[in-house]
């Protein structure tokens, strides 16, 4: 498969676990129906479509993650994806389908694959204080601009 690369999904796993590992997320069962080839790649655990499981591993958070303190969601799930001390990041809380909607037609184009969204899209915004050593969380409800390579999100502009 050209382009393509191999993709070790747990495909026994359920929900929305991000244990540490990438291993832990379940791309095959998180993804909506949206297009039966994709559908197809992500369950056999072959994907030509890296930047897109990038982005929905670094931005995508549906449902939002609960935790038990809420000033914590920023500091766990950054420190979870390897992203600690980065000093922002956006994740978003909507279902894919609305997010890909974006590149095609629920998005105005901003040029060079940069799409603004029409509609508003619940995200938690992730500050680091580096005095402080962790991170303060914003959640709201906002237009997004993300990047889109064939018909796909690929990046968020933070």
């Amino acid at each position: 498969m050209g382009g393509c690369f191999h993709v070790n999904f747990n495909l026994a796993s359920t929900g929305n676990n991000r244990s540490g590992d990438m291993l832990a997320w379940t791309a095959a069962q998180r993804v909506t129906r949206f297009d039966p080839m994709m559908d197809m790649a992500l369950a056999s655990g072959h994907s030509c479509y890296p930047k897109f499981e990038q982005f929905l591993w670094e931005h995508w958070d549906y449902p939002k993650t609960q935790f038990p303190n809420p000033n914590t969601y920023c500091d766990w799930m950054m420190w979870n994806l390897g992203l600690y001390g980065k000093p922002n990041h956006i994740f978003i809380h909507e279902p894919i389908q609305k997010i890909i909607d974006v590149c095609h037609g629920g998005g105005i184009p901003r040029g060079n694959g940069w799409y603004e969204s029409i509609q508003f899209f619940n995200i938690t915004k992730c500050t680091f204080n580096f005095t402080l050593g962790h991170y303060t969380s914003s959640g709201m409800s906002v237009i997004i601009v993300i990047r889109c390579k064939y018909g796909l999100p690929v990046a968020i502009q933070e």
